[in-house]
């Protein structure tokens, strides 16, 4: 899944990330952003316990810490990659990037991915997989030098060349890889290679005048140029010589003086989608089918107010999905807190029917984000870690997620508790789904590093 829009960032730009909840302040950082953990400690020597609480959660829980007994600060990442787990956090003691598989609650590889690295306020870590590899983001310190840095690894965390500096946006295909280069006042550069040939090579840019940023298919990718009146893409697979002919996805003549507050891109196989949200509040979608012309707009019956923020948005074979939230204030009073109920906007694609779903009333004791949408083997799946609304001494800041679970026979709810400094969704496959927890030790403080958990959902 992957978004866009001119109010708010791209899924591929790293500094959005969905996964991500705030970890642990340790000392250093006492922000809450939830788009970056804030947790980077030295490693402990020994191995944590289990939390009783993110043991109980699941039936299908692994604790990731290596054969050196080594510990985890944030940021952390999570991947499905071939019905196995991958998981990957930071070893700051060392300033090393580690990323491990896990198989029927065991350890199967370990790999270094990328060393000489330091903790940042804004460090992140992300993981995408495919049949192929795994292509590894680190944004933060690398060398001395703050960046992005793209590592390829193999399907059992081989390392496949060197490590890249990169721009502001990277995806991966079962194809291969893509990126922007770093823009340094001029066209963006787009980069791919496929997984089995190196070098990359340029398939063409994105003129300065646009903000560009990738969209990734199962195979190809989209090139975005972001225009003051309209949204272009050029589609390639990785080892095409160049992109193909741009299309326009969104003009802004065709929706008069209703000027567009944000549009969120997504795909379906290599099929493009798009939602567009004008300043009124009407929605509006459409699909580009792979090497085809664009279907005519759909205009939503339902709106989104003014004062929503769509948070997530994506779609499958059976139906589109915008995610929003609604600030509730009024329904604390005396907390201080910010409560959010949270909403969606389900559009099936085959029936055509539309329907509004209350996902979650405001709470006034946990905060809802970020927000993920996965196919699951039982159906659609809309996610969202939850923290604590106000801080607690001694408490970990995350206390668990929630999932809404659609399927053919209605919705159903459910949460998994997990008391931790971070937390993120690892994805789905065809045997289930799998987050990833940075768990405290019984009695911790959040000022050691930590256990990483895998546990199942939905």
């Amino acid at each position: 899944m992957e978004r866009i829009g001119r109010r708010s960032s791209v899924l591929s730009v790293l500094l959005s990330s969905l996964a991500l909840a705030p970890g642990c302040t340790c000392g250093r950082d006492t922000s809450v952003n939830t788009t970056t953990a804030t947790v980077a400690a030295p490693e402990g020597a020994a191995s944590a316990p289990p939390s009783p609480s993110a043991a109980a959660a699941s039936s299908a829980v692994a604790a990731a810490v290596d054969a050196e007994g080594a510990l985890f600060s944030a940021p952390i990442a999570g991947a499905r990659a071939g019905g196995a787990d991958v998981v990957a956090g930071l070893l700051a003691k060392s300033g090393t990037v580690r990323v491990m598989g896990l198989s029927g609650g065991q350890t199967t590889w370990t790999s270094d991915a990328l060393k000489d690295v330091a903790w940042t306020p804004d460090a992140e870590i992300l993981l995408q997989p495919s049949k192929s590899g795994l292509a590894l983001v680190w944004h933060g310190l690398h060398a001395g030098k703050s960046g992005r840095t793209l590592v390829l690894l193999g399907p059992r965390g081989e390392l496949q060349g060197a490590p890249i500096d990169i721009g502001s946006a990277f995806c991966a295909t079962d194809a291969g890889v893509a990126w922007l280069e770093p823009r340094a006042g001029g066209p963006a550069r787009v980069m791919a290679r496929t997984w089995a040939q190196a070098p990359a090579a340029a398939v063409g840019s994105i003129p300065t005048d646009r903000d560009p940023a990738l969209v990734c298919g199962d195979h190809d990718v989209m090139a975005l140029g972001d225009g003051d009146d309209d949204l272009t893409f050029a589609a390639f697979t990785p080892g095409d010589p160049s992109m193909h002919p741009s299309v326009v996805a969104v003009r802004d003549a065709d929706f008069g003086d209703d000027e567009e507050r944000e549009h969120d891109a997504y795909t379906v196989g290599d099929d493009f989608g798009i939602v567009r949200v004008a300043s009124s509040g009407a929605v509006a979608l459409r699909q580009i089918p792979r090497g085809g012309a664009p279907t005519s707009w759909r205009r939503l019956k339902h709106s989104i107010p003014a004062d929503d923020d769509v948070v997530a948005v994506d779609g499958d074979a059976d139906a589109t999905i915008v995610v929003f939230t609604h600030d509730a204030d009024e329904a604390c009073p005396g907390v201080g807190s910010t409560a959010e109920a949270v909403r969606a906007i389900r559009v099936g694609r085959k029936a055509g029917d539309e329907s509004l779903l209350d996902l979650a009333p405001a709470d006034c004791q946990r905060s809802p984000g970020p927000f993920w949408i996965a196919s699951t083997p039982l159906g659609q799946a809309i996610g969202w870690v939850e923290r604590l609304s106000k801080a607690t001494t001694g408490s970990a800041p995350v206390v668990g997620a929630a999932v809404r679970l659609l399927t053919a026979g209605g919705s159903q709810s459910r949460r998994v508790e997990a008391a931790s400094d971070a937390l993120v969704d690892a994805g789905c496959d065809a045997q289930g789904c799998s987050l990833v927890a940075l768990v405290r030790p019984t009695d911790g403080d959040g000022m050691q590093p930590e256990v990483l958990r895998v546990l199942a959902y939905p």
